[in-house]
């Protein structure tokens, strides 16, 4: 159906009677609490704040004064956010009487004004989410309410349950549909529990693991976030499932067992490596969930599938992205990064790509997507693949990356053709690092015409202090510790200003190490190389 004709059957009087059953008087299961997996109930001052009418959504605080339901003037991403109840956590962190009579008073208007379809309240992932909040934080906000609310919040969860039933895949873009089946299966197994229908449920998210989930465990997607985040969903759907007695697929279990190993290939400083989105959740909440996964695999060397790298010598740790943008419609998040890395010493981040951004406005995600938001080369100022708002535009040619070990050491030579078409250039990058020794040596090459203005970017952690001497070809960096590195450069370098984006306090002021030259000849070549400065002669 298109969505005129599907928008027209789900308002219509009869789809409403459809909607309507013998709701159950009870919950019979709930799925994990946020204490047990390891991430913050919410924040009590948004909390605080919607206690006096306002709420925080897509980056913006607005006010609504005695209720939110009857404002018109939000965009559309500010009206699904509104509805999928993410704020129901903040009240809960709150923790007072009064946030949890506002839930109750904020949910029961809800459903008077928007208890039937409405084209964004009642889309798939928008729906889903509103009952993974519902009943993710009913122990905490509506577990004391009076009989008559638990009836009404139970019949109001159950009637969305049975439109999700419908909508599940066919109204859902590939991407989201983890998430919205989770959120079925939540309904299933706490508000319904009718062993047919959750594994129907499952069923459909058999078919979307297989899907999603590459061979070695990692994600379609080639983000280490989004990885992260299908993880926990898998572990938290397991565990709902467990609590609700119901059987768990033998499927989900061996999905979970190949992705917590490649989870732990991705961490590295303090939470995970950051390529085409995701996020950086805390170390903390990446600890637990690995540790709810009860998957004891170790991080394989290589993400074959996937298409990365990683080296682990020493305190050093270092992640090569070296291979082509995911697919469509996988690549919605997809940055123009290729064969980019990122480098920790230890738990702190040295080099980085600028972040995620996730929950940033729309200039500024589509700005750290740039290649020029990433440690590696940008020829004249120009994306290595075309980056549109909804993906991948022109993708690049050959992506390729081998691998060699001997006797201790380790080298990785990787190469893309994204500037081939424009620029008859082919960027190649090589490391090498003894194992033993933190010793990082690089080198960057472009392969073709002349007379091409490029620079190669190092951006730097915002907690790295860094200064370069007279002659450019020597940076120092001290890490918060107090630990101090030198990279020493062919190349005369600057010393520049950079942006970080961080989860948790959004854009912050960061510096980057960058060389600018041009190409010459068939070959250019920098070489580098990083370690400790007290190894320095």
């Amino acid at each position: 159906m298109t969505n005129g004709i599907s928008n027209s059957v789900f308002r219509s009087r009869l789809y409403k009677l459809a909607l309507m059953g013998r709701g159950p008087t009870k919950l019979l299961a709930l799925p994990p609490d946020c204490a047990e997996r390891g991430v913050p109930v919410g924040d009590a001052e948004r909390g605080a704040a919607i206690l006096q009418g306002r709420f925080a959504l897509a980056g913006k605080s607005l006010y609504f004064g005695e209720s939110p339901w009857a404002e018109e003037s939000l965009d559309e991403e500010q009206r699904a956010e509104l509805h999928r109840f993410g704020w129901l956590g903040d009240l809960a962190a709150a923790g007072s009487e009064d946030a949890r009579r506002a839930a109750e008073t904020l949910l029961e208007r809800w459903d008077e004004k928007f208890g039937t379809y409405t084209p964004v309240g009642w889309r798939s992932d928008v729906l889903a989410a509103r009952i993974d909040n519902c009943l993710t934080h009913f122990t905490a906000l509506f577990d004391t309410a009076e009989p008559t609310f638990h009836i009404r919040f139970l019949d109001c969860i159950a009637r969305q349950i049975r439109h999700l039933r419908r909508v599940a895949l066919t109204d859902t873009p590939a991407p989201d549909r983890i998430a919205v089946l989770k959120g079925l299966i939540y309904g299933e197994c706490c508000v319904v529990s009718e062993p047919d229908r959750v594994a129907r449920a499952c069923a459909m998210l058999e078919a979307e693991m297989e899907s999603q989930i590459l061979p070695d465990g990692s994600h379609v997607s080639r983000s280490p976030g989004r990885q992260f985040a299908v993880l926990e969903m898998l572990v938290d759907i397991r565990d709902v499932l467990a609590a609700a007695g119901q059987e768990v697929p033998v499927a989900l279990r061996h999905a979970i067992d190949r992705m917590a190993p490649m989870t732990r290939f991705f961490r590295m400083g303090d939470g995970l490596a950051c390529f085409h989105g995701g996020g950086r959740p805390d170390s903390a909440h990446i600890d637990r969930t690995l540790e709810r996964s009860d998957a004891h695999g170790r991080a394989p060397k290589r993400a074959h599938d996937a298409g990365f790298e990683r080296i682990d010598a020493g305190s050093l740790v270092l992640i090569l992205d070296g291979g082509a943008p995911p697919e469509a419609p996988h690549d919605r998040d997809a940055h123009a990064g290729m064969i980019s890395f990122e480098l920790s010493v230890g738990r702190q981040p040295l080099f980085v790509n600028c972040g995620a951004g996730a929950d940033a406005d729309g200039s500024w995600r589509q700005a750290l997507r740039t290649t020029a938001a990433h440690s590696t080369i940008v020829v004249g100022d120009t994306n290595c693949c075309e980056l549109l708002a909804e993906g991948i535009g022109r993708r690049p040619g050959e992506v390729d990356c081998d691998r060699g070990e001997r006797d201790g050491s380790i080298w990785i030579s990787s190469s893309h053709a994204g500037y081939e078409p424009k620029f008859g250039l082919t960027h190649r990058r090589r490391f090498y690092v003894n194992e033993a020794a933190a010793d990082l040596r690089g080198e960057d090459i472009l392969v073709g015409n002349r007379d091409h203005p490029f620079a190669i970017r190092f951006h730097l952690h915002p907690d790295v202090a860094a200064e370069i001497d007279e002659t450019g070809t020597r940076a120092t960096f001290t890490l918060p510790d107090g630990e101090r590195w030198r990279m020493r450069i062919e190349l005369p370098a600057s010393l520049e200003d950079s942006v970080y984006w961080d989860d948790r306090r959004g854009i912050r002021p960061a510096r980057q190490i960058v060389v600018r030259t041009t190409t010459s000849d068939e070959a250019t070549a920098v070489k580098w190389r990083l370690r400790p400065l007290a190894d320095e002669d």
